[in-house]
């Protein structure tokens, strides 16, 4: 429904920033834990009461093939390669240090396992949009 909504409200120039995490991630960001957003929801609020982070785990992360199915009416245009490949242009030099080795890592595991890479930033407009 929010997707739907987007693409209403969304004028034939506009853009919608979508940023994800994804679900394959190795470390889940909020809660600093190993594979949390992997587990089954009840295997992973057992998980987030054993570790002493909570109650329950609210999150729900997507897949990369989850993802594009919930952009599927979107043309995206990806930016996450381009923000590895110049951190300092779109100011994520903080977190990607230009010519490091976590750098080239990234740029590496995004060009060749996507679909675990840690989060995607794309842009989203309508098909046909100029």
């Amino acid at each position: 429904i929010l997707m739907s909504e987007i693409m209403r409200v969304m004028s034939s120039a506009g853009r919608c920033y979508f940023a994800a995490g994804n679900r394959l991630q190795l470390i889940e960001p909020h809660y600093k834990l190993p594979l949390l957003s992997v587990f089954p929801k009840p295997v992973g609020d057992f998980y987030m009461r054993l570790a002493g982070k909570g109650d329950e785990y609210y999150e729900k992360h997507l897949s990369l093939s989850g993802l594009q199915k919930l952009v599927k009416d979107f043309e995206v245009v990806d930016y996450t390669d381009r923000i590895l490949a110049n951190p300092e242009k779109y100011a994520a030099a903080y977190m990607i240090g230009p010519g490091s080795l976590k750098q080239r890592f990234a740029i590496s595991l995004y060009r060749y396992l996507k679909f675990v890479f840690p989060g995607y930033i794309w842009l989203l407009k309508k098909p046909g949009a100029r």
